[in-house]
């Protein structure tokens, strides 16, 4: 049986040209220079800073599954932010099919959390999976999640699963500052004036799902199908198998930075701007493909794989073969302070020591929190989750 687990004051001054952010001259504006140095200039601003609580959340959502062919563990803790927005899933579909996800929302935790308890089924749902076109099926599913949401019952189910705004887990939350948010949208009346395509389409092409929903999340998920397994990613989580303590790739990043991203982005009437350092889309999501973000994907006359933001995922398969210890799954928290091959070491440490998927995954999110955020530069702050599954010796007994 599948689980699912699922402003401060400011002073007036002397108006200062903005530097061109790479769309072109903006005009000046009247604000203060103070306000701009603090975004703009100061290593690690108060901007990020207010993001984080004072002291991290540390406890952790545990899941542990022992099957005859596979150990399972699934870890996700809040860590420095000020809410939970990771979700993940595994499932059973059939006694020779698993399903694992791990979704990093974005904006909020709503369209995480739908991914987490949606995906699994509708699966069984797509033409192509039942004509044993996995990999297909992935991509359509992926996609059947922006569809759904579009939907009255999809937003009212999208309602159901936001935090409540005031919550606040562990620590002091400070109020934010809107610094960043004030340059930001600098950028987009700029580009609003030029005729260019601000988000994807305006509210009133956008209807309600605009104005209401903002998240969005990135997806990994791995179909587990016999011997085989099909990889969908969309963002920059990532899955990775250990072959005999290799890491063996089986998702990419997708950032706006890359040039096919980029073409994609800006043949659908968006921009990638640089800020403070990083590629953002339109100035805001430093990722190029997601599922939800409906308001950048709303251009009726584009296919959805070729919106500003897409859901489609890429696609990686690979037969899982004697010697193939375990297959990791996780959230960019982690890929932010390992790579792909010092994680699949730290794991395999772990398990051969005698530890359990669940143990070792827990072990893997305590070494990437950070101590203190300011020192760290934001490095090991996120939401992290890890999913570790394990292949048994009789793994390919028992799927065959």
């Amino acid at each position: 049986m599948g689980q699912v687990r699922h402003a401060s004051r400011r002073r007036r001054s002397d108006s200062i040209p903005i530097p061109d952010f790479g769309v072109g001259n903006l005009p000046e504006f009247e604000f203060s220079t103070s306000l701009f140095r603090h975004s703009l200039l100061t290593p690690f601003s108060s901007y990020r800073q207010h993001q984080y609580l004072s002291s991290p959340v540390t406890d952790k959502e545990v899941v542990h599954q022992e099957l005859k062919h596979v150990e399972i563990g699934i870890v996700s803790q809040q860590g420095w932010r000020k809410t939970q927005e990771d979700a993940h899933l595994w499932a059973q579909l059939d006694d020779r099919t698993l399903l694992f996800g791990v979704f990093d929302g974005h904006g909020g935790a709503e369209v995480s959390r739908f991914c987490a308890e949606h995906i699994h089924e509708e699966l069984r749902n797509i033409e192509e999976y039942a004509a044993g076109k996995y990999g297909e099926s992935l991509v359509a599913v992926f996609h059947r999640m922006d569809d759904m949401m579009r939907t009255p019952e999809g937003l009212k189910k999208l309602f159901s699963f936001r935090d409540d705004p005031g919550k606040q887990m562990g620590g002091v939350a400070e109020q934010e500052d809107g610094s960043f948010d004030f340059l930001r949208s600098l950028l987009h009346q700029q580009r609003n004036a030029s005729g260019g395509g601000g988000g994807g389409g305006s509210e009133e092409t956008n209807g309600q799902y605009v104005e209401e929903i903002q998240a969005g999340c990135t997806a990994v998920v791995a179909l587990v199908k016999g011997n085989k397994v099909y990889v969908a990613n969309a963002g920059d989580s990532r899955a990775v198998l250990s072959r005999q303590g290799k890491a063996i790739p089986l998702s990419f990043d997708h950032k706006p930075s890359h040039p096919t991203e980029r073409k994609r982005i800006e043949s659908a009437g968006g921009f990638v701007s640089n800020l403070g350092g990083m590629s953002r889309v339109n100035g805001n999501l430093n990722l190029s493909r997601a599922i939800g973000d409906l308001k950048y994907k709303a251009n009726k006359d584009l296919h959805a794989k070729h919106q500003i933001i897409t859901a489609e995922p890429d696609i990686e398969e690979a037969e899982i073969q004697p010697g193939d210890e375990f297959l990791l799954l996780a959230c960019d928290g982690i890929w932010d302070v390992l790579t792909n091959q010092e994680a699949i070491d730290f794991v395999r440490k772990g398990l051969e020591s005698g530890k359990t998927c669940s143990e070792v995954s827990c072990d893997i999110l305590d070494h990437c929190i950070a101590t203190d955020p300011k020192e760290s530069r934001g490095i090991g702050c996120d939401n992290m989750t890890c999913a570790v599954v394990r292949f048994k010796d009789n793994f390919h007994t028992t799927m065959s």
